[in-house]
């Protein structure tokens, strides 16, 4: 068996270890925008995962691309200011976001935020707080920005490969150890509701676009 799967977007990393580890969330993984470790951490020059729910996890990421895709619905205009208010709460200091968004995590939290044209992630890696690894020491808390249609394309592109290729994998490891899995009806939804919003925004013949 594979000991961990990558998946790679332009900007957007994800490793998966395929561990099972008997707990509420018995999977690792890392979660990189840019060489910028937002959920993980380095040590002995080697990645690390830190304890997530890979379905909440990814399940996430098209929550956030959802929430960018229509800054005006009054959902997330609610969100977005609850969201705003938490974030300097704890100490980020929000730009022009229209679209705001927390994720916790175990081991940190992120806020999912966009201006429409941007997408910036400020976050607070607290395992990295305790790296070995000089070129991420002193990077545990801050914000990294990519291209809005860029992020939306990575997170399909990841999304979609783990739901056709890996999840599978994941559940069946899931139901050795525990007998259940879980089911994908959800996640596969979202995702087709994101690239169609995607495609209303963009256009459908973008080169950064998963076929599906």
């Amino acid at each position: 068996m594979i000991e961990y799967f990558d998946l790679k977007g332009r900007h957007v990393f994800v490793r998966v270890w395929t561990e099972y580890v008997p707990s509420p969330d018995p999977f690792t993984l890392v979660f990189i925008i840019d060489n910028t470790i937002l959920l993980g951490t380095c040590w002995n020059n080697k990645l690390e995962g830190a304890e997530a729910d890979v379905y909440g996890f990814f399940e996430s990421l098209l929550t956030a691309c959802y929430y960018f895709l229509q800054p005006e619905h009054p959902h997330v205009q609610k969100i977005t200011k609850f969201d705003r208010e938490n974030a300097e709460k704890d100490g980020f200091e929000l730009k022009d976001e229209v679209v705001v968004y927390q994720v916790s995590e175990r081991s940190g939290m992120y806020y999912f935020c966009s201006n429409g044209k941007t997408a910036r992630i400020y976050y607070h890696n607290e395992l990295l707080e305790f790296t070995d690894c000089p070129e991420f020491k002193g990077k545990h808390k801050g914000v990294v920005e990519v291209p809005l249609k860029e992020f939306v394309e990575d997170v399909l592109k990841v999304s979609k490969e783990y739901l056709e290729k890996y999840a599978p994998l994941i559940e069946e490891i899931r139901f050795r150890h525990e007998g259940r899995k879980e089911k994908y009806d959800y996640l596969w939804e979202l995702y087709r509701e994101v690239k169609e919003l995607y495609e209303k925004r963009f256009g459908s013949d973008n080169k950064g676009m998963p076929e599906r």
